[in-house]
């Protein structure tokens, strides 16, 4: 079964004109009174000054622009726009809301892809104080292969797998074209957090709400064509809440329980089975009507072991994940 499209490391593209200061101001400018080099080099910019970078083109694959600052104070807000050289209108980047001490703030820039554009940080609160930049660059590619539409990924790992989150708003991201496995008709992935997150693979689109107790799995239907198949994923969390997705693009496979049982254990019951084909990372409960009495992970050989707390009978149920659909069984937990 074909694998999900990897989230390899990210990369450095290409570096801002003395973006690290090196030449002094060269290349840089300010919308307002206030503007100089200070020591370390930092410039340094007051009295509501906006800094504008030196102009760099943004690389066709470029995802995000680190920019170095800092704000000796609180309550600040910095709005950041691309300003193109082509003479278009300005573009909204995002809002910065920066520390006292100078540290990385990343930049979304895929809405400039392919332009040459000034990079414009612009108070957008009375800062009362100095505004520090450090450095600006170099432009980079957080997920290589993947096309990011909107916002800022971040690659991280939670609960057990590893994902994306997003790290400004709403996220929207587009897979490399995937090879579908002959017999696949559905292409899957996780969401767990706070939010909802939309899938969609050519005309089929489907919508899950992310909970904080378990991924939740989406299965969207799909039509392989000669070309592959790519698959759009949309996560909007909650303000101020995290939401990950993990596995995009997993071919769906039927998988069932088999051999399963129960036998007391340390007072409470040991529910055993197997999922065919195995299952690894899927997750399983053990369930009395509604209520659920015990949780457990599908280790790396298919096999499932829960602790459930009652007795009489229950079911094992096994949760769909990105590649396997979900089944459950009869047990009798003992006592």
């Amino acid at each position: 079964m074909a694998a999900p499209p990897p989230l390899a490391p990210g990369q450095d593209l290409l570096a801002v004109p003395n973006g690290d200061l090196a030449d002094g101001l060269s290349g840089w400018g300010a919308v307002g009174p206030s503007l100089e080099l200070v020591g370390g080099p930092l410039v340094q910019a007051a009295d509501n000054t906006s800094v504008v970078t030196p102009p760099v083109t943004v690389p066709a694959t470029g995802q995000s622009l680190p920019v170095r600052l800092g704000v000796p104070g609180a309550n600040a807000l910095l709005d950041v726009r691309a300003r193109p050289l082509d003479g278009g209108p300005e573009v909204a980047l995002g809002t910065i809301e920066p520390t006292r001490a100078v540290r990385v703030h990343d930049v979304p820039v895929g809405a400039v892809r392919g332009r040459t554009v000034q990079i414009v940080l612009d108070p957008i609160t009375s800062l009362g104080r100095r505004l520090y930049v450090r450095s600006v660059g170099p432009v980079q590619e957080v997920l290589p292969g993947w096309q990011v539409r909107r916002g800022l990924p971040g690659i991280i790992r939670a609960w057990r797998r590893q994902g994306v989150r997003s790290r400004d708003g709403v996220l929207a991201l587009r897979t490399p074209s995937l090879e579908i496995p002959t017999g696949v008709s559905r292409l899957g992935l996780v969401v767990r957090g706070s939010g909802v997150v939309r899938a969609r693979a050519g005309a089929s689109t489907v919508r899950r709400r992310a909970e904080w107790s378990r991924w939740t799995a989406i299965h969207v239907p799909i039509r392989p064509g000669p070309d592959g198949v790519v698959m759009d994923v949309t996560a909007a969390p909650r303000p101020g809440r995290r939401l990950v997705v993990a596995d995009v693009g997993t071919p769906v496979r039927l998988v069932r329980l088999s051999g399963a049982s129960a036998r007391p254990s340390g007072g409470r019951a040991l529910v055993r089975a197997r999922t065919r084909p195995p299952a690894p990372g899927a997750q399983a409960e053990v369930r009395i009507g509604r209520r659920v009495v015990g949780r457990g992970i599908v280790n790396a050989s298919g096999r499932i072991s829960v602790r459930a707390s009652g007795s009489g009978p229950a079911r094992l149920v096994l949760l769909p994940d990105a590649g396997s659909t979900g089944d459950d069984v009869y047990v009798r937990l003992p006592g």
